[in-house]
């Protein structure tokens, strides 16, 4: 009777949690890919746009739920500072690698990249509007404003997902921490 109330235990909890937050990391980088390659960029970017906010959140709140459980767990942790000479701080680090990342993507990094996302389509449009109004002469200040808006955009974006990496990663690792 017990093993049927696994998942309803905080053991099957944290399981559930990690099953769930590696999931959701799984599932974004695939369903990120397929809406890349199948939406046009302006459709993409607004779908980017309202999802991020949504995984980031789940996700840290995940890995911060997943956090607690650990530490309730083993208690030891908190009153100790070099985690890594335990088994047990070494998959708190782990854990810490999912949820700070996350935690920075969700408050920081995220907002701003849909900030330079917009600026950088709104770049694009006054781009389009002033080569239409000047037939036939070129204005090499919209082409610039573009790309400096790309370039903020592509610096912003590859630090989010070098962040979103490191807590899949961080997530995966824990598995096979735990399982060894």
């Amino acid at each position: 009777m017990t093993n049927a109330l696994a998942p309803f235990t905080l053991k099957g909890f944290y399981l559930l949690t990690w099953g769930t937050a590696l999931g959701t990391n799984a599932w974004h980088l695939v369903s990120s890919h397929k809406a890349y390659t199948t939406l046009d960029r302006e459709s993409f970017s607004h779908l980017q746009a309202s999802m991020h906010p949504a995984y980031f959140g789940t996700s840290t709140l995940l890995s911060g739920a997943l956090l607690a459980t650990h530490l309730y767990f083993h208690p030891v942790l908190l009153r100790r500072a070099a985690w890594w000479g335990l088994e047990e701080g070494v998959q708190g680090l782990l854990i810490l690698g999912a949820f700070v990342p996350q935690l920075i993507n969700w408050v920081a990094v995220g907002p701003r990249a849909i900030r330079l996302l917009y600026e950088r389509h709104r770049a694009e449009r006054s781009g389009k509007v002033a080569v239409s109004e000047n037939v036939g002469v070129a204005d090499p200040q919209p082409a610039q404003d573009v790309a400096a808006a790309n370039s903020a955009f592509s610096t912003i974006h590859g630090v989010s997902s070098t962040l979103n990496l490191v807590s899949g990663l961080s997530l995966a690792a824990l598995g096979l921490a735990v399982s060894m």
